[in-house]
């Protein structure tokens, strides 16, 4: 099954091709739940990596999808539209209502926008974590505060480390333009108190594990803009800023995919993978043993979130990989949890 960026440039042909593109891509995914879903991730991956307001040809792309597949399969790309426009609207009405009162904290950046998502009509988002910067981490609670008021009891539990950064680098003889993730524009930001940094050091100013800063700083180091050397003492990477933009080489294909915000179906199914086995662990624990039918059955009883919709066949090669990774035995006849 081709991963999510190989379907967005399917998707992309939508709109270049005149025959029935809709048809090709079932049969390359397989059936048309699975291309509902897909396009589902794809319609929520661009959304959330928006720079304007802009949702007309996605909105126009899910009228044609309707006729299709009916509206009632597409209800939660319709709600993810919706939200997109609620979203525009609100922070506008918000913009207007914090702007003449900002104080000494700061005030609003004119281009500062929201997403306000129904939760449970889009895909499972990434968790993380940055260390938002205090003008930044002023401006949402500012923006929480107007909008509990305005609509409460609703309140926003932010997710900072997801959205878009447009910025602009000004060097000595001129500027240089990215639209970049959080945690990208976050780590070439901290250059600006000092031309070098010890990957720890940065990794921590920034608020990520150090073993993802190397794939995040990669677009600055691919641009030409930072350096990336390692320390001879502390074995280190050592990150330094280049400060003439003569001096800025850039590699081909310097500027790297976005960080991916929403899950894919492979990374979805593997996260509910792990909560259902520690349903299956606890049962084999308390009842020492069970067949694979008594196991499905009770996972469909009490696994409500995820919701486990697994076929028996399905549910066996599971458990068929609990046995090789040495957590279960099987007899022919029922699952044990295997003794230590």
């Amino acid at each position: 099954n081709p991963v999510p960026i190989q379907a967005a440039q399917l998707f992309n042909t939508v709109k270049k091709c005149n025959k029935d593109i809709v048809a090709a891509l079932i049969d390359v995914l397989g059936n048309k739940e699975y291309f509902i879903k897909e396009y589902k991730m794809v319609l929520a991956e661009r959304l959330l990596a928006k720079v304007d307001d802009d949702i007309d040809d996605e909105t126009r792309i899910l009228e044609l999808l309707k006729l299709r597949f009916g509206a009632n399969s597409l209800r939660d790309c319709e709600i993810m539209l919706k939200d997109m426009a609620d979203s525009k609207r609100i922070t506008s009405n918000i913009r207007a209502l914090v702007q003449p009162s900002a104080s000494a904290h700061g005030s609003f950046i004119p281009e500062f926008s929201s997403v306000i998502i129904s939760e449970l009509f889009w895909p499972p988002l990434f968790e993380g974590k940055v260390r938002t910067p205090s003008h930044v981490h002023w401006m949402l609670d500012a923006f929480g505060a107007q909008y509990k008021a305005l609509k409460a009891p609703r309140t926003l539990h932010w997710k900072p480390h997801l959205g878009v950064v447009d910025l602009e680098l000004a060097f000595g003889k001129g500027t240089k333009e990215f639209t970049v993730s959080v945690a990208q524009a976050l780590i070439i930001s901290q250059f600006e108190s000092k031309g070098t940094w010890d990957s720890e050091e940065l990794a921590k100013a920034v608020g990520i594990e150090v073993e993802a800063l190397s794939e995040k700083a990669s677009i600055w180091v691919n641009s030409g803009i930072l350096r990336k050397s390692v320390d001879s003492g502390s074995k280190n990477q050592v990150y330094k800023l280049i400060e003439d933009i003569e001096d800025h080489v850039e590699k081909p294909y310097a500027h790297t995919k976005p960080d991916i915000s929403v899950m894919s179906q492979e990374q979805q199914m593997e996260m509910n993978m792990k909560v259902y086995e520690s349903y299956v662990m606890g049962m084999v624990t308390n009842l020492e043993s069970l067949p694979l039918e008594k196991i499905h059955n009770m996972l469909k009883m009490f696994v409500l979130e995820p919701v486990y919709d697994k076929t028996i066949a399905e549910l066996e090669a599971f458990l068929a990989k609990l046995v090789s990774d040495g957590k279960l035995t099987f007899d022919g006849l029922v699952y044990r949890k295997k003794k230590r």
